[in-house]
């Protein structure tokens, strides 16, 4: 256990360093890349036979191909930094479930609320003008929206309207509730009652998000064991970054080429968790060459622009995954209904996509300022009142007891 937290510490002091500046920078474009992906499916016709299109087709191709490896560079990346708040609460012994929950839900609630409302807009929107038919009846899709609402979708109800992104959100909540709990059940000291209520969440938890959710937390602590793992010498070897960032490349080829039967198997498929694990260990090993190798040699350096472009980029991706869909899908239907049947891959096809990718980034970006932007302010403003309310329960304990003895 002590070892352990010796390579954490040394862990979290890399991570203060400029390799925060290419986390922040991976997460941007992996947001990018999710929507390039859901985009060019609505919006490009003839990939099926990519293998007889030019060469701008196939790079374009590729780079559409990789929103569903980027979503596991999420989990691995929320590992990462979940992991790390909750380790050094609980290692400076400052650990507290009342902030810890008003930050994670703040964080996330922040924007998910107001997503949902916007999907809810543009979906009615879809459906009374240009056709979509998302919708159903009032009371699945009011249930849908609570239940997304409180992360139960694929659990208790489906993801709400044409969000369809929204499901790896409650993987993301649920693991943020397991991490602490296993934490604190088998690695520090509790009392014998406080260990038996986390066994029993533990396991209320394992036992109601189902067999794929419970696969994909082994993924999702990758981003742990990165920031427990000492430093190996062999690891050392200035090839190794640049091998690592091979393997990663490679992983994220291959997760969408066996989904779509074009590897390894004929038909497309779903039971993806081994090339997602592959994809989540080798984006693990390519941070922790970060951190080993590449973070003392670039402490130094001043990365002004990129530092800025970095901290733009990944101050609205969580909002650009969020709405990106619901915008994108009603677009589409708009542009069906006006005789829109699909593009070609070519150069105005292309320049098409990068000017939607942009717009859908711009909208974005002006969301965030008024959610995700917010978040501390919010998490302010529920401290205050959370204070305040405990603070006057203390009194009023304190006055019904001198009545008590009086």
């Amino acid at each position: 256990m002590r070892k352990m937290e010796l390579n954490f510490s040394k862990t979290n002091d890399l991570l203060e360093g400029n390799v925060s500046v290419f986390l922040d920078l991976i997460r941007g474009i992996s947001a990018v890349l999710v929507v390039m992906e859901h985009l060019s499916s609505r919006l490009f016709v003839g990939y099926g036979n990519v293998e007889n299109q030019n060469v701008l087709s196939k790079i374009l191709y590729l780079l559409n191909i990789l929103g569903g490896p980027s979503v596991i560079i999420f989990f691995v990346l929320s590992g990462l930094f979940i992991s790390r708040s909750v380790l050094k609460a609980v290692y400076e012994s400052k650990w507290s479930w009342q902030s810890y929950l008003i930050n994670r839900l703040s964080r996330l609630l922040v924007v998910l609320v107001p997503a949902l409302i916007l999907t809810f807009i543009l979906d009615i929107i879809a459906v009374n003008s240009f056709g979509y038919e998302g919708y159903t009846n009032i009371f699945d899709n009011l249930s849908a929206f609570i239940g997304n609402l409180f992360f139960l979708q694929n659990i208790f109800v489906g993801v709400y309207g044409s969000n369809a992104p929204l499901w790896s959100l409650n993987y993301e909540f649920w693991y943020y509730m397991l991490f602490p709990v296993l934490l604190l059940l088998f690695f520090t000291k509790q009392k014998k009652v406080f260990k038996l209520i986390y066994a029993l969440i533990a396991v209320l938890i394992f036992s109601t998000v189902g067999m794929r959710m419970n696969s994909y937390f082994l993924i999702w602590l990758v981003g742990t064991f990165i920031l427990v793992l000492p430093r190996v010498n062999f690891l050392k070897k200035g090839f190794i970054p640049v091998l690592a960032l091979i393997i990663l490349f490679v992983a994220m080829i291959i997760r969408p080429l066996v989904m779509t039967g074009r590897l390894f198997t004929d038909k497309w498929t779903e039971n993806l968790f081994g090339v997602d694990l592959f994809v989540g260990i080798a984006f693990g090993l390519f941070i922790y060459t970060l951190l080993h190798i590449v973070a003392e040699k670039i402490r130094f350096i001043e990365f002004n622009v990129l530092s800025k472009i970095s901290k733009l980029i990944a101050g609205f991706s969580f909002s650009l995954y969020l709405i990106h869909y619901p915008i994108i899908n009603t677009v589409y239907y708009w542009a069906e209904k006006n005789g829109f049947s699909g593009m070609q891959p070519s150069l105005i096809s292309v320049a098409l996509e990068g000017a939607l990718i942009l717009l859908v980034c711009i909208i974005a970006y002006y969301f965030s300022r008024m959610t995700e932007a917010q978040t501390n302010v919010v998490r302010k403003f529920i401290n205050m009142k959370t204070n305040t309310l405990m603070v006057n329960r203390r009194r009023f304990k304190e006055v019904r007891k001198q009545k008590a003895v009086g």
